[in-house]
């Protein structure tokens, strides 16, 4: 016999029946329900490649909060890739209070971490090919780091085994599991992410960002 879900009927604080989730396990007991999905919340992921505009320091992705839900911004991945010599620059993280102009913008399809019932994601993210986006008003700068181009089908420089890009993990820097989600309320706020003062080191580069949405 499998675990199965079921419900409990309780009495809250004012004596009004309410229903609890729990879990019923083989031998017919009832345990608290243990998840690593947030109660109430819709989990979204993007996923895209693009190639950056290379002759200035300028705004390659952006993430835009909603008019609906707060947004939990809880992983951000970068890697890039050139053809011939692998190289590095600073790039940055900002909140900002406006987009900037000047980029060509592209939106990836959002896509649901649950395929159930959970509702269309209402955050916007965006790259900017063709031209150069101006860094947003009132940035406030949130991480710096080094972002690595390695060579096209070649090992990887922290990988040997490895071949093509690997994956920086942007944020959450470090490998801590508990951290504080970056988090965006309303369409006034939005996170960027750029090159600091040097041109792209990348011909392509490829990101995921993983958010939730929720009520609060």
């Amino acid at each position: 016999m499998a675990v199965t879900t079921a419900s409990i009927a309780v009495k809250d604080s004012n004596n009004a029946g309410q229903t609890f989730a729990v879990m019923k396990d083989p031998a017919g007991l009832y345990r608290a329900v243990v998840s690593t999905d947030e109660a109430g919340a819709g989990v979204y992921r993007c996923a895209a490649s693009f190639v950056p505009y290379g002759t200035a320091d300028r705004t390659l992705i952006s993430i835009t909060g909603s008019a609906t839900a707060t947004v939990r911004i809880r992983k951000i991945l970068m890697a890039g890739t050139v053809a011939t010599t692998a190289a590095s620059a600073l790039f940055r993280m900002d909140r900002t209070t406006a987009l900037g102009t000047g980029g060509t913008a592209v939106t990836p399809t959002l896509a649901k971490l649950d395929s159930g019932t959970v509702g269309a994601g209402s955050a916007v993210v965006t790259h900017y090919t063709t031209a150069a986006q101006s860094l947003g008003s009132g940035p406030i700068a949130l991480s710096k780091f080094t972002f690595n181009a390695n060579i096209l089908n070649a090992p990887g420089a922290t990988s040997p085994s490895m071949y093509g890009p690997v994956f920086q993990q942007v944020f959450p820097e470090g490998v801590s599991v508990a951290h504080q989600a970056l988090v965006l309320r309303g369409t006034s706020d939005f996170i960027e992410i750029g090159n600091n003062a040097s041109n792209s080191p990348a011909t392509l580069i490829q990101y995921v960002i993983e958010w939730s949405e929720d009520a609060s």
